[in-house]
């Protein structure tokens, strides 16, 4: 009977341990499997991040090539060929706006001088402003819109009745003020131009 039961107490141990050996092996076995989970989420997620990152990346050279291709042109299109007008404009304008300074000017010659100043922007618009289009819309559009501010500002300035422009401080202020602010604003509005 010792025997027996020493023998039924080997076989309960032997029994214990091959179910603690099972049990260690399930539990192994639910690790591993964690981890080999674990491990496809972690390659998929860096799949999805190369791919983004990639992507990203082609966007922001895009852009940065399309920003350097727009300033390229404006170089080679417009201000290479085509500055000249914007500095003959400005110098025919100053040119145009001396007769305002004579005494005694009559409406006549004020309207002579104000459709010979209109004209200069058409002159302008045409073979200069119309070109940035083709670049930059909202270049164009800053750049008309203060053309055209300049232009309306002189010919109120003109045929206004209470400024005598043959006062040169009135003429420096109401005229020539004027132009150089608007001619140096134009070509900030251009030399500052990033592309975007």
């Amino acid at each position: 009977m010792i025997i027996e039961n020493n023998i039924l107490d080997t076989i309960a141990i032997v029994q214990q341990t091959c179910n603690a050996v099972n049990q260690s092996l399930t539990n192994r076995s639910v690790l591993d499997t964690i981890y080999k989970i674990a491990m496809i989420c972690i390659a998929f997620f860096n799949i999805f991040f190369a791919i983004y990152i990639f992507n990203f990346k082609n966007r922001k050279d895009d852009y940065a090539n399309e920003r350097n291709r727009k300033i390229g042109l404006l170089k080679s299109l417009v201000l290479d060929h085509n500055m000249k007008y914007l500095y003959d404009f400005f110098e025919n304008i100053d040119k145009e706006v001396q007769a305002l300074k004579l005494l005694n000017i009559n409406i006549n010659e004020k309207r002579n001088t104000n459709d010979n100043l209109i004209n200069l922007g058409i002159i302008l618009r045409q073979n200069f402003i119309d070109t940035l289009i083709a670049i930059d819309k909202g270049l164009y559009t800053d750049i008309i819109l203060t053309t055209d501010n300049l232009l309306d500002t002189l010919t109120e300035n003109i045929f206004d009745e209470g400024i005598n422009l043959s006062h040169l401080p009135m003429f420096e202020q109401k005229i020539t003020k004027l132009i150089t602010e608007n001619k140096t604003s134009i070509i900030k509005t251009l030399f500052s131009y990033k592309g975007d």
